[in-house]
């Protein structure tokens, strides 16, 4: 049955319908006329049949040839662009098909190519971009990682280095002193202390900063986890933390979280002298809620330079990428709370499968 509705039999159908037609008509005609329609059927033919009947069916028969031979050049040539679409679904551009005749037809097999040309040429443009992608993010990596030992050498000689020659300037003047100012001998050795913990906590938030910007496979919520319990092992600021579980979180979301919180976390560690560290991370109704408090110096919000120092433009530019907004609330010797806010926008499939 399939196979009786394609073109073919559409125009095999059409003509035997005319052809039935035109008989009927004929008919009724005759009909109007009792005596000439007497005649034809009395009047006898090839093999006895009348000429009426004869006619009848002649032209049924000739409407069926002339359909079916009409429909077989209709359905070759629609096979044929039948076949350059399948081609073209494919992938294969590079297939062409030549129709005759300027019918409709005719054009379609013209602008069909014309598209197999555009999607070709198009193919061709997306694989040179995607060559050129790649050279393009190999050149990006290669100058971040430029920048990125730039700016450790540059905190290394601004925080470390100079803590460091601090130290030693203060150790021979302790060397002098030591044995005619016992009092002021003891102050110095205090000073070098307290520098030498100051170095080493510049020292350990450097080195956190040259962990891989993945989380190497693991979730958000374990990934700050294993970067608190780090940092409360290695230093001496108790931090609290409240990391609740979300879901529905891309890679990339969960890479620049976990990177704002580890800028946050460390510039507190190395700049603010806190002793204690109020972190959470909390899901409110669709939004993303990311907040670290500490008990530190705090700083002057107009002041462009503690601004640099506390790293907050790199975390504004990836609280920007996430489509969120990032509020810093900072008095000197109050402390600083930085709150950041993520709108989680889940797709509608993800929402049905959530259903």
């Amino acid at each position: 049955m399939k196979k009786m509705v394609n073109i073919q039999w559409d125009y095999i159908r059409h003509s035997l319908g005319i052809a039935v037609l035109s008989v009927f008509l004929l008919f009724l005609i005759l009909l109007s006329s009792v005596e000439d329609m007497m005649l034809l059927l009395s009047f006898e033919s090839w093999f006895q049949i009348p000429v009426l009947l004869l006619w009848a069916f002649l032209s049924l028969t000739l409407a069926v040839f002339i359909g079916w031979r009409t429909g077989r050049r209709q359905k070759i040539r629609m096979n044929h662009l039948i076949v350059s679409t399948m081609a073209l679904e494919k992938g294969e551009f590079s297939k062409r098909t030549t129709l005759e005749g300027e019918d409709e037809l005719g054009v379609m097999s013209t602008h069909l190519n014309a598209v197999a040309n555009r999607l070709q040429e198009q193919a061709a443009s997306m694989q040179k971009l995607s060559d050129e992608r790649v050279e393009y993010q190999t050149s990006i990596k290669r100058d971040a990682v430029a920048d990125e030992r730039q700016r450790l050498a540059r905190e290394l000689h601004d925080a470390v280095s100079q803590q460091l020659f601090a130290i030693s300037m203060t150790t021979a003047a302790l060397q002098k002193t030591m044995n005619i100012d016992c009092e002021k001998s003891m102050e110095q050795a205090a000073l070098i202390e307290k520098m030498a913990v100051n170095a080493q906590g510049e020292m350990r938030a450097l080195l956190m900063h040259l962990r891989p910007v993945s989380l190497d496979g693991k979730g958000l919520r374990e990934g700050l986890s294993d970067l608190i319990a780090e940092l409360s092992e290695k230093t001496n600021v108790e931090i609290k933390h409240d990391i609740q579980r979300v879901e529905a979180l891309g890679k990339g979301m969960e890479n620049h979280l976990f990177r704002i919180a580890q800028e946050a976390l460390s510039n507190v560690i190395r700049h603010a002298e806190a002793g204690n560290i109020d972190f959470q991370l909390k899901w409110y109704n669709g939004q993303l809620r990311m907040k670290v408090i500490d008990d530190g110096i705090g700083f002057h919000l107009d002041n462009n330079q503690k601004h640099s120092s506390y790293g907050l433009s790199m975390m504004k530019e990836r609280v920007n990428e996430l489509g969120g907004v990032i509020h810093i609330l900072s008095y000197p010797g109050k402390g600083t709370q930085i709150d950041v806010k993520v709108n989680v926008l889940v797709s509608d499939e993800e929402e049905h499968g959530r259903d």
